[in-house]
């Protein structure tokens, strides 16, 4: 077996910098609006905050998307990141983190921690709205993680 990462350019998430919340949801919206059930994607990060690659990660519920620490990591190791964001989608248009939501953003800072990649936000997105929440901005994801 074989596997080789190709490097290509995109015009979906071209050259730009994901430097605020706003720029990540702004790359992050498009995907992720008008849903029926949850989506979560996550986009890799160079050193200098442009984007590696963004992945679907998971298609889940109307109320839940499972996903784990390796599927989320594993192309951004592939595609050589040195950080992530998430984010994922609510149907009902709150952008409340639920209990699941912080608890699974707490296991991935772990599994980012072992394999030296930053997870710099979780984002959570209004599937018919304008809203969105930064589980960074509401302090679950700390600087020093």
């Amino acid at each position: 077996m074989s596997l080789q990462l190709v490097k290509e350019s995109s015009l979906l998430y071209g050259p730009r910098r994901i430097t605020s919340t706003r720029l990540a949801y702004e790359l992050f919206e498009p995907y992720l609006k008008e849903k029926d059930r949850e989506y979560l994607y996550v986009v890799g990060l160079n050193t200098k905050k442009e984007p590696t690659f963004l992945n679907l990660t998971s298609i889940g519920t109307v109320n839940q998307a499972i996903a784990v620490p390796r599927d989320i990591l594993k192309p951004a190791i592939l595609a050589n990141s040195t950080s992530i964001i998430v984010a994922h989608c609510h149907p009902s248009g709150d952008t409340t983190a639920s209990i699941q939501d912080i608890q699974f953003t707490k296991n991935l800072i772990q599994a980012c921690k072992t394999v030296q990649i930053q997870l710099v936000d979780h984002l959570i997105i209004g599937c018919a709205t304008d809203k969105y929440s930064s589980l960074r901005e509401q302090g679950h994801i700390n600087e020093d993680e």
